[in-house]
C-alpha cells in the first residue's frame, strides 16, 4: 500500500506562541514544519529547503508578509508555491490587498485549529488538482507534450552528470485518419485511450510515457538499450493488436522508432527527431514495425 504524502510547510510568524501553536497543529496533522520569524528569515530558509506550502503572518519586523509575497512572486522557483496569510489584520482593505496578491487563503486570528488544518488541506488539494490538469493530456491522462519534454530532459541531464544510457521511443498509430473517417472520431478516441492503457500497463515506475500530439506518443526508458526497449515495445504492440481485435474487431497497429542516449543524442530535440525519423522509415517499410535509428540509417523489426 502506498504511503500518504508528507507535506512540508514553512510557518512565517514573529509571535513565538502562535508559531508554536501552528507548528503543533500541523505536526499533529502529519505535516513536516519549518519556522521563520519574519520575511528575511523566510527567504534564507527557502534558499536551503523546498516547501509545499507557506503560511505567513503580515505584521512582522524587517520584512512584512506583503513584501515577502511580492518577493516570492518574482522568483520562478517559488512563485507557484501555495501561500496562506494568517493574520490579525482583519479589515476589509487588508483582506482585499492580501487576496489581490494571489494568495490561496486569507485567515484571520484568532482561529479554530481544526478549521485551520482543514483549510490547509483544501488549499493543497486544489493545487494538486490544478497541477494534474496542467501536466496531463485530457483524453488519455498521459503526460502532455510540455511535461513529457521536461521529464525527459531531467533524465538526460542526469546522464550528463553521472553517465548512463536511456532510450527514447517515438510511436505513431497507423492509419489513424482512416480510422476516424471510416469509424468515426469516437472510435478514434477509444483507440488512443486503449493504446495509452497498453503503454502504461507495460512500463516500470521509472519509465516516462506521454502523448506528444494527435496519434503520436513518446516513451523514455532510463538505463535501457535499444534492444531492451525494442522488446518492451514489441510486447506493447502485441497487446494493443490483441486488445483492439477483442474490443472493436479491428486490426489496429502502430509504428515506432527508437533512439538511444547519449549515442544518438543527448537532448530531447535531437533524440525525438531521430526516433521520429526511424518511425517514418517504419511507415514506409509497411507499418506495424519498430525501427532503431543508427548513424547508418536504421535497423528494422516487425512485431510478430
Amino acid at each position: 500500500m502506498e504511503e500518504p504524502q508528507t507535506y512540508t510547510v514553512l510557518v512565517v510568524e514573529d509571535d513565538k506562541h502562535t508559531a508554536e501553536l501552528l507548528s503543533y497543529n500541523l505536526t499533529e496533522a502529519g505535516f513536516h514544519v519549518f519556522q521563520a520569524h519574519d520575511g528575511v528569515d523566510a527567504l534564507k530558509k527557502l534558499d536551503i529547503v523546498t516547501v509545499d506550502l507557506i503560511i505567513c503572518d503580515i505584521m512582522m519586523p524587517q520584512m512584512d508578509g506583503f513584501t515577502l509575497r511580492q518577493r516570492l512572486l518574482k522568483n520562478p522557483a517559488q512563485q507557484h508555491t501555495p501561500f496562506i496569510f494568517l493574520t490579525a489584520k482583519s479589515q476589509p482593505e487588508d483582506q482585499i490587498r492580501g487576496l489581490e496578491s494571489g494568495v490561496d487563503e486569507y485567515i484571520t486570528k484568532p482561529f479554530d485549529p481544526h478549521v485551520f488544518v482543514a483549510r490547509v488541506h483544501a488549499v493543497l488539494r486544489r493545487h494538486e488538482n490544478m497541477a494534474q490538469l496542467v501536466r496531463r493530456d485530457p483524453l488519455t491522462q498521459l503526460l502532455n507534450r510540455n511535461t513529457l519534454e521536461r521529464e525527459i530532459e531531467r533524465e538526460l541531464a542526469r546522464i550528463k552528470r553521472y553517465s548512463g544510457i536511456g532510450s527514447l521511443v517515438f510511436l505513431d498509430l497507423d492509419d489513424f485518419k482512416e480510422i476516424n473517417d471510416r469509424l468515426g472520431h469516437a472510435t478514434g478516441d477509444r483507440a488512443l485511450v486503449r493504446l495509452a492503457s497498453v503503454l502504461t500497463s507495460e512500463i516500470r515506475s521509472v519509465d516516462i510515457v506521454g502523448r506528444y500530439g494527435g496519434e503520436e506518443f513518446v516513451l523514455y526508458f532510463p538505463e535501457s538499450t535499444i534492444e531492451t526497449s525494442r522488446g518492451i515495445v514489441e510486447r506493447m504492440h502485441a497487446a494493443f493488436v490483441e486488445l483492439s481485435q477483442e474490443e472493436d474487431n479491428e486490426l489496429l497497429t502502430f509504428s515506432a522508432g527508437i533512439a538511444e542516449a547519449p549515442r544518438h543524442g543527448s537532448d530531447f530535440k535531437t533524440l525525438c527527431s531521430r526516433a521520429d525519423e526511424a518511425m517514418y522509415s517504419a511507415k514506409h517499410q509497411g507499418k506495424a514495425r519498430i525501427i532503431a535509428w543508427t548513424d547508418t540509417k536504421s535497423e528494422s523489426s516487425k512485431p510478430a
